[in-house]
């Protein structure tokens, strides 16, 4: 507020806040308000009451500048519905910037993101609990930030600290902030997105139409004035029940609170829904999505630490090379301990918890290097030429080598390199490791083709550089066997993936996922290089390709009948979210589809596939971790055991992490059926965070699920005994709509023998019947009814067959479908609807 008592529309001059508040009337007052909320709020929700509640807001006023308890207290009790001060539907955002207008000086603005920004300094703010205590919690870091940095302003600080607030990774963000975080409550511009997102997924138009004449009721009694507040509270949860709008919505407006009472909460309700009608064009009937849309991303964001490397890096290695002396280092240490040396700690010690220490040391038992310090497996910044040269080292290592080894010089070695011209990691042998350069070159020219083979399966070839010389700098072109023997001649001979400084991959915690996948890609060359036999690994990698029967594209399409288009499409949404569920009518193809789809992302191999359908007592035991009974023999008597045992997902996410470089599928039929928020549980949350790891609650180990595992379901959305997917769920999932297709029946006809009485005809008189029986289900019933081609797709499909199909699976169908009614069934016929169409010509 400034202290500030608005004379005329150029002058606003300074007065005494009790002067000020002393003198102002009631509707002054109001006005006056009303203007600073509409300023400091990116949406105003009751305007009205600032005018009403004048009387009440001036006391709360006097109460925060003069109240003799701390002032986290007195915040309180405006803030907190159970407060002496608190007035229903206005919020913290109001007033967090009345208490900063009032102290602008020494108590600073809370917002969301000086939460998290002071969060991520260090300090220990409470995400949750009384408001006094986070209000205080942050006032108190603030001022102890201030007290460290005198020379910025507390403008600077606010800034610098949402700066923070912002940041991703490691990577502090020069651009001016946005609005991310600065409010409790949703922006407009959020507001407009969350309802573009959710009328992309159901127009407008269609949910009224969808809409059941008691929820059309129930709206109407919520929009009509003259019911009580109660019973538009009551009419709300009704038409949104099955929507998780209410934990969602003090984000939408942050003074609503379920502890308020019924009658005040469907007044707010009321308040929102005339807001979003008149400046957004809500409709009634999209309210409880689109709140439920706006749970925030700020507020679903984790708080990650940092991780990564960031533009400085690479700055500080390059300054390092062209200046390299002890005076400048010595005035460098901070930057180089954040920008270079704590991200290389991280990126070892991840690398090994996650690929090394369990895979490549535990299960192929190589037992590699993996301290995460120098002269082990990272190498030290400073040179050891007793000063005969510049003092530094400006290109950095992490190096996994045999621990047998004299040295890291004298092994072959899956590396890291990080200099000025950005990152590389791969596989390195270099001059010094003689007796592995020895093996190596002898196992590439007596198993060329077994390694290339390998490589290939890998993706290696047409995917990584092969380099040579000391630096790495020279490139190969690998295509054949003969061309990898000639490579593997060089004295240094290196292979793997190189990015640029500027890669956003180098700045996010998915490099380390990147890494091992590259490592476990490579493996062929670092087993030529410390096997004393490697054909066994390579044949295990490469298979038998020459009379291996390959499931490739072709083969999808043909057993699919589904286009090219349709296929790029699909493995695009895979790529996006790594999850895709098949919707659409029964006998559509849909678990026939995503079990070749399987079979083609994981090259057909064996045990990459895993099949699991969900029914209504599927539980999170089965699909996650669940507590088992056993019961073990003790010679004569027997002991009853409880052991924590993984489930499905658990055991083969295991699998799937052993073999970081192979695709493996996970197949959910029927997916709707079964309790999904009790069977998903936490999961929900790695869906969309893949490189996150969440605490299983039975045997309280971190569980993650791993970039290369893809989830395939499938989704009956007519099946009155599933269950809804909620926003929550779909948002994670890419759907791929499967209707009715007569395309593809024809296209499988088309490759049957004809009847037996050789009819020509007969086909395409199935496929006319198909067009025309969903045709006049869609005119009768509507479009959600329709019959899927895979009920006509029998081998050696006649006449005969076509009247028992009719008979005995798409007439039970109908019936149940159409009400029972026999007259109306009668009338969808093979025999009434191919009546009407004229006997065509043979050709």
């Amino acid at each position: 507020l400034a202290h500030r008592s608005r004379t005329d529309a150029d002058a606003c001059p300074i007065v005494p806040l009790d002067r000020w508040l002393n003198e102002l009337t009631d509707p002054v007052l109001g006005s006056e308000l009303e203007a600073f909320a509409r300023r400091v709020l990116p949406v105003l929700w009751q305007p009205l009451q600032f005018q009403q509640q004048a009387g009440l807001i001036r006391h709360s006023l006097s109460h925060l500048a003069h109240g003799l308890d701390p002032l986290p207290n007195r915040l309180e009790r405006c803030v907190e519905p159970e407060g002496t001060y608190h007035i229903a539907g206005i919020g913290v955002g109001f007033w967090a910037a009345i208490v900063h207008a009032l102290q602008p000086e020494s108590v600073p603005h809370w917002t969301p993101a000086l939460e998290c920004g002071l969060r991520r300094f260090g300090y220990h703010v409470p995400q949750q609990g009384p408001c006094s205590t986070r209000f205080s919690a942050v006032h108190e870091a603030f001022q102890q930030l201030v007290q460290l940095t005198p020379e910025l302003s507390h403008a600077e600080i606010t800034d610098l600290i949402q700066h923070v607030a912002r940041m991703q990774d490691r990577e502090l963000f020069t651009q001016p902030t946005s609005s991310f975080g600065q409010y409790w409550s949703a922006t407009s511009s959020e507001i407009r997105h969350a309802l573009r997102q959710i009328r992309s997924q159901t127009p407008l138009r269609s949910r009224i139409r969808s809409a059941t004449s008691e929820e059309l009721q129930a709206i109407g009694s919520f929009r009509d004035v003259a019911i009580s507040d109660e019973a538009a509270a009551e009419a709300f949860h009704f038409v949104f029940r099955t929507v998780a709008w209410e934990p969602a919505i003090p984000r939408l407006n942050d003074a609503y609170s379920s502890q308020l009472p019924l009658p005040v909460r469907g007044r707010i309700l009321r308040e929102i829904a005339t807001i979003l009608h008149d400046q957004f064009r809500v409709h009634s009937l999209e309210l409880g999505e689109l709140i439920a849309t706006l749970k925030g991303e700020f507020d679903e964001r984790p708080n990650r630490v940092l991780s990564g490397f960031c533009s400085d890096t690479f700055a500080f290695l390059h300054e390092l090379a062209d200046t390299n002396t002890r005076s400048w280092m010595s005035t460098q240490r901070e930057r180089y301990r954040y920008s270079l040396r704590e991200p290389l700690v991280e990126l070892c010690r991840d690398l090994t918890r996650r690929y090394v220490e369990p895979i490549l040391n535990k299960e192929l038992g190589w037992e590699l290097e993996t301290s995460a310090r120098s002269g082990r497996a990272l190498t030290t910044i400073c040179k050891n030429d007793y000063g005969r040269s510049t003092p530094y080292e400006p290109v950095q290592w992490i190096t996994f080598y045999r621990k047998q080894q004299a040295s890291k010089r004298a092994d072959a070695q899956l590396f890291v390199r990080i200099a000025a011209d950005g990152v590389r990691y791969g596989f390195h042998l270099g001059r010094g490791a003689r007796d592995a350069g020895v093996q190596f070159r002898k196992a590439i020219q007596a198993s060329g083709e077994a390694v290339f083979r390998a490589l290939h399966c890998g993706d290696v070839i047409a995917q990584m550089e092969f380099w040579s010389g000391e630096d790495l700098q020279t490139q190969h072109v690998v295509g054949n066997a003969a061309e990898l023997r000639a490579w593997a001649t060089q004295k240094y001979v290196g292979v793997g993936i190189h990015h640029q400084p500027d890669s956003q991959l180098l700045r996010g915690d998915t490099l380390p996922g990147e890494v091992l996948l590259a490592f476990d890609r490579l493996l062929p060359l670092f087993a030529c290089a410390i096997e004393s036999d490697p054909l066994p690994f390579l044949q295990r990698r490469g298979g038998d390709l020459p009379t291996a029967s390959i499931y490739d594209t072709h083969r999808f399409l043909e057993e699919t009948f589904q286009s090219s288009v349709w296929l790029d499409r699909v493995l695009a949404l895979l790529r996006l979210k790594k999850q895709v569920i098949f919707q659409g009518v029964p006998g559509t193809g849909k678990t026939h589809v995503a079990r070749s789809l399987a079979r083609l992302l994981t090259h057909d191999c064996d045990g990459c596939v895993r099949l699991v359908q969900f029914h209504p007592s599927y539980s999170y035991e089965e699909f996650v971790e669940g507590v088992r009974f056993r019961s073990v023999d003790r010679g004569e008597q027997s002991e009853i055991r409880y052991p924590v045992e993984d489930g499905v997902l658990c055991e083969f996410a295991a699998l799937a992490s052993q073999r970081p470089s192979e695709p493996h599928v996970l197949i959910i039929d029927e997916l709707n059926r079964g309790n999904l928020p009790r069977i998903f549980g936490e999961l929900l949350f790695l869906l969309e965070y893949r490189d996150q790891a969440v605490t299983l609650p039975y045997s309280k180990r971190e569980f993650r699920l791993p970039e290369n595992l893809f989830i395939l379901a499938t989704l009956n959305a007519r099946d009155r005994s599933a269950t809804t997917l909620d926003q929550a769920l779909r948002r994670r999932f890419s759907f791929v709509e499967m209707p009715a297709d007569a395309a593809v029946l024809a296209r499988w006809l088309e490759q049957q023998p004809t009847d037996v009485e050789h009819d020509e005809t007969f086909g395409p008189r199935v496929v006319w019947y198909f067009e025309e029986l969903n045709r006049q289900l869609a005119r009768c019933v509507g479009n959600d009814v329709q019959i899927g081609q895979s009920f006509l797709m029998v081998p050696d499909l006649d006449a005969p067959k076509l009247a028992a199909i009719w008979d005995h699976h798409i007439r039970p169908l109908l019936m149940d479908h159409l009400g029972g009614h026999e007259a109306r069934v009668a009338d969808f016929s093979p025999e009434r609807l191919l009546r009407y169409r004229k006997r065509p010509r043979p050709v």
